[in-house]
């Protein structure tokens, strides 16, 4: 693979955008961005607490070259190191991404933190969308390669399927692939796959971990009606689920109103591990990335109730 890597540039370097001319039209651009979310949970148990939820600090540099480089880090982390993506555009249609960053699967697990509608990601994305489902916040060490043709868009992948910060726990690579088709900015289509391969320390070889995911999405100016069905397997044990979500601008660009209903089974072939998620969200938008939300998630289990409905508040101060 680094061979082949290396072929390409060689190919590449005689072509006009690494000639003289071209870098000396162009200047290195810096773009340098950062949010800290502070939250406070309180439980239906009358359990409360206030902590930090994220402090990111993120680089964006272009190169004369063709070359981009992404870096994230979040200092209230062990690893701070979440993002370093390399990204050599070869033509304006296909891109190649190489280095540590966000799995291309599923369209909630690949929306930024600060963007999010609510301020929990959905069970199913945090159970079972690789990278999310073994804690790494839905990024693994890889390749990407990503085209671009009319209203149609794909990314195809290999990574270790080991997490962030970690080298390769055995000797495969894991697939990724997501295929979308968006005829406008305000509607979209799309289809992720996921195969990963087991660690061959604690699980039988023959072991694979498979995830699939649908998604789709419609936007206006004030109205979001987003969803997503995933479903999967490893070894014997099948999950699935899903959720809608669905938001409107009150006061256009300020104020947005805000409800998700999802489903997760975790093991098909146990009821116990059926699960119903309700919650309702408000979110006032100051200027810029910056912005307050206040849900209510209403948890509700198939055999047994457990009183664990929460409230959630949380200000995020960003640039």
């Amino acid at each position: 693979m680094a061979g082949l890597i290396i072929n390409w540039l060689i190919v590449f370097s005689g072509n006009a955008l690494w000639s003289e001319e071209a870098i000396q039209k162009k200047k290195v651009d810096l773009q340098w961005s950062g949010f800290s979310q502070f939250q406070l949970d309180y439980f239906q148990n009358n359990t409360n607490t206030f902590r930090l939820r994220r402090v990111r600090v993120g680089l964006k540099v272009e190169t004369p070259a063709g070359w981009q480089m992404k870096i994230q880090i979040d200092p209230t982390l062990t690893k701070a190191l979440l993002d370093l993506k390399l990204s050599l555009n070869f033509t304006p249609e296909v891109t190649l991404h190489l280095g540590q960053f966000k799995i291309p699967f599923s369209r909630e697990s690949l929306t930024s933190s600060s963007q999010l509608e609510l301020i929990n990601l959905s069970r199913v994305v945090s159970l079972l969308s690789p990278g999310r489902d073994n804690k790494a916040k839905g990024r693994d060490i890889g390749l990407v390669l990503q085209g671009k043709f009319s209203s149609f868009e794909g990314y195809v992948g290999l990574f270790n399927g080991a997490g962030i910060n970690r080298q390769d726990d055995n000797s495969q690579k894991d697939l990724a692939a997501r295929w979308l088709w968006s005829p406008s900015k305000k509607i979209g289509l799309g289809y992720s796959y996921y195969q990963g391969q087991p660690n061959l320390i604690t699980e039988e070889s023959t072991v694979k971990k498979i995830r699939n995911d649908v998604e789709a999405w419609w936007q206006t100016e004030r109205f979001l009606l987003q969803g997503e069905w995933l479903w999967g397997s490893r070894q014997e044990i099948k999950s699935e689920g899903g959720y809608l979500l669905g938001g409107y601008d009150v006061v256009a660009k300020r104020l947005r109103v805000v409800v998700r209903l999802e489903k997760i089974n975790l093991d098909k072939s146990r009821t116990s591990d059926d699960l119903q998620v309700f919650s309702f969200g408000l979110t006032w938008f100051f200027q810029g990335r910056s912005k307050l939300q206040i849900n209510y998630e209403i948890h509700r289990e198939r055999e047994i109730e457990v009183k664990n409905n929460i409230w959630l508040a949380q200000l995020q101060v960003g640039f």
